[in-house]
């Protein structure tokens, strides 16, 4: 699970977990079926009722917008992303606006058709945040929705007190992989009561992030740690 940080407009840090390549691949192919179903039924009816080619052109139009109409009307999925439980979102944690849909969609010549999607596939190996050229046009994301929605209440779930100031600036140096650490061995800590092992990960992951952080403090381990996370949410909240 590889998390990313959105920066929204309102200077508020959100946490989302980037869909892989396999979920979108599926996606894709599921989305493929649904318009070969859509398809078949237009030429059974074609035969049924003797109708020419002009009848199959006009009834297939909406297969040719079939990701850019889905993903309007149903907040950045298609039904393939329904099934794999992913969805578009914007680059700045907004709604995605039409401009971006379209322009992802009008990529998708790129990015999937030409090459035997090779294009887009390459993109997306390459893009830390798993952008294909369509959605790096666009500054779209596509991110896996629940698992997105339980990392960010994890990052979300401890909120200081109101009225309290940062103390260590040094915490907006710290990584997704620190906030982890913290967050666990303080639960283990509390769980075990602060002693033994506890108190060993504790004292070591304090050490650690004071030197990481070029940080000095005579704060005991447990509240230098909780210090951290309090400092970590107002900067970015």
């Amino acid at each position: 699970m590889t998390a990313i940080k959105i920066q929204t407009a309102q200077n508020t840090l959100l946490y989302q977990t980037k869909a892989s390549l396999g979920e979108r691949m599926i996606a894709s192919v599921l989305d493929a079926m649904v318009i070969g179903a859509y398809a078949l039924i237009g030429i059974f009816l074609s035969n049924l009722f003797s109708q020419d080619y002009l009848f199959i052109t006009i009834f297939l139009i909406p297969a040719y917008f079939y990701t850019l109409l889905l993903e309007l009307l149903f907040n950045g999925q298609t039904f393939g992303k329904m099934v794999m439980k992913i969805k578009v979102v914007h680059g700045e944690g907004e709604n995605v606006p039409f401009t971006s849909y379209l322009l992802r969609w009008i990529l998708r010549l790129v990015d999937i058709w030409m090459l035997f999607a090779s294009v887009g596939v390459v993109s997306i190996l390459l893009s830390k945040k798993g952008q294909r050229v369509g959605d790096i046009a666009a500054n779209t994301l596509v991110i896996r929705k629940e698992a997105s929605q339980k990392l960010q209440e994890l990052r979300y779930a401890k909120k200081p007190e109101e009225g309290k100031k940062v103390v260590f600036s040094q915490a907006n140096l710290l990584e997704d992989k620190d906030i982890e650490l913290i967050r666990e061995v303080l639960a283990f800590g509390k769980e075990a009561g602060y002693y033994g092992t506890a108190a060993t990960m504790l004292k070591q992951t304090s050490n650690s992030l004071k030197k990481k952080l070029h940080i000095e403090s005579d704060m005991i381990p447990v509240k230098f740690l909780e210090q951290l996370l309090d400092d970590y949410y107002l900067i970015y909240s």
